[in-house]
């Protein structure tokens, strides 16, 4: 049996187990999995779970996993929390017989998690980025403000380090704070009320100013193999809050994402962001992780995580795998309750 340790994360990691499970016709994967919280819903689709102490990060955060991949016998590494740092010393686990299953390298998970960074070599990709430019300071954001403006109708902000949208805003220049907050607009910022937020500090941690796309957003969720773009399922996302996603395959996605795999050596499960926008589409992100919405890979025909951990495991083979693209998929089940404990 396979021990395969998932460390901290998001709670989609309850639909990889699910998927991976279901994958596992054998039996060969015992899936462990720690979180600092005793309610996290991954703990009910692991075969085994344990709590991590809370606070501790560098160096006693690596010790301490260490020491869990010695005590609980584990064989492989998936890895939440700290995956740079954890990608940064392979090695030491690699003494203990332990396999770190990163989804690149760790320089190339910094730029990855950079958007400053990431954006500045992805223009070279069929696919670019928005356009965009840096600031660091009040003066900075009013120089670049001029110059995108004087291109693009509507512009948005966003933190160069961040997940799951954390900062993100659009900039609005009709409405005013209130009326913004009153509408519940929760991811819009009155262009004045954002100036005077810039300038309470003379400095602060790099920020992007991007031309707002207005058109659909797709979400990628891919299988590399450090070279080779194994497998993936495109995701058109529905607008204004409506219900489902549906299945899609577009060859100009595709395409781009064979050159990131390459470019990036992009391996296991990752995710990769697009947007429509006047100029057609967008590169928006490559998560280093699995997705938010995962699940939906395993109701269109192809189950990502179980061919993401055999993959790893065992080698990659030429096998080509077809999506049933043109479908919605409107609500996902998770596949079974497991009552096992530690």
């Amino acid at each position: 049996m396979t021990r395969v340790w998932f460390n901290r994360t998001f709670s989609n990691v309850r639909a990889v187990f699910d998927l991976v499970r279901q994958g596992d016709e054998a039996g060969e994967f015992h899936l462990v999995c720690s979180h600092t919280q005793k309610e996290f819903p991954g703990f009910l689709s692991a075969h085994e779970f344990a709590l991590e102490p809370t606070g501790t990060v560098g160096e006693a955060y690596l010790d301490f996993c260490l020491g869990f991949c010695r005590k609980r016998r584990i064989d492989f590494l998936w890895p939440g929390k700290g995956v740079q740092w954890l990608a940064a010393h392979q090695e030491r686990f690699a003494e203990q017989g332990v396999r770190v299953l990163t989804p690149a390298s760790a320089d190339h998970l910094t730029t990855l998690m950079d958007k400053a960074r990431f954006y500045a070599e992805a223009r070279r990709f069929s696919i670019p980025p928005p356009d965009y430019l840096e600031f660091r300071t009040a003066d900075e954001f009013e120089t670049a403000y001029a110059r995108l403006r004087a291109s693009h109708e509507v512009l948005c902000v966003k933190p160069a380090e961040g997940v799951n949208g954390a900062g993100f805003r659009v900039i609005d220049e009709q409405r005013g704070g209130l009326e913004i907050l009153l509408q519940n607009a929760l991811y819009s910022i009155h262009r004045d009320g954002l100036r005077r937020l810039l300038s309470e500090s003379e400095t602060f941690e790099t920020l992007l100013l991007m031309e707002f796309l207005e058109g659909y957003e797709f979400s990628v969720d891919c299988v590399g193999d450090g070279q080779r773009l194994i497998a993936a399922v495109q995701r058109r996302k529905s607008k204004a809050g409506g219900y489902g996603q549906e299945i899609v395959d577009i060859p100009e996605l595709t395409q781009a994402i064979r050159e990131m795999t390459e470019a990036f050596g992009l391996l296991g499960l990752f995710n990769v962001q697009f947007r429509e926008g006047r100029n057609g589409f967008r590169l928006l992100e490559i998560n280093p992780r699995f997705s938010g919405g995962i699940g939906y890979a395993g109701a269109v025909g192809i189950n990502l995580p179980y061919l993401a951990l055999h993959g790893l495991t065992h080698g990659f083979s030429d096998q080509a795998h077809k999506v049933d693209s043109g479908v919605r998929v409107l609500e996902l089940a998770h596949f079974r309750r497991v009552e096992d404990h530690v």
